[in-house]
């Protein structure tokens, strides 16, 4: 189950890229529930942080809102640091 998360007055579901971008490196991407018309969002971060569904379940809102805040639009990823 993907997570949700609610940022920028929109419900976004959280999840895995399908494909790891490379070796340690996870993406979150952020799809937009409520409309169609926003881009989806993508942040990299250290498999160590979030190796799998499992791990992105159990961030908490906090940690997700930060992930959100930190992300770019259109796939163009920003390194979590």
């Amino acid at each position: 189950m993907a997570r949700k998360i609610r940022a920028d007055g929109d419900v976004w579901r959280a999840q895995l890229s399908a494909h790891p971008p490379r070796a340690g490196v996870q993406a979150v991407v952020f799809f937009c529930v409520t409309t169609g018309q926003r881009p989806y969002r993508v942040v990299e971060v250290p498999s160590e942080r979030v190796a799998g569904l499992e791990d992105l379940e159990a961030l908490s809102e906090a940690d997700l809102g930060d992930l959100f805040r930190q992300s770019r639009s259109l796939g163009s990823p920003r390194t979590y640091a």
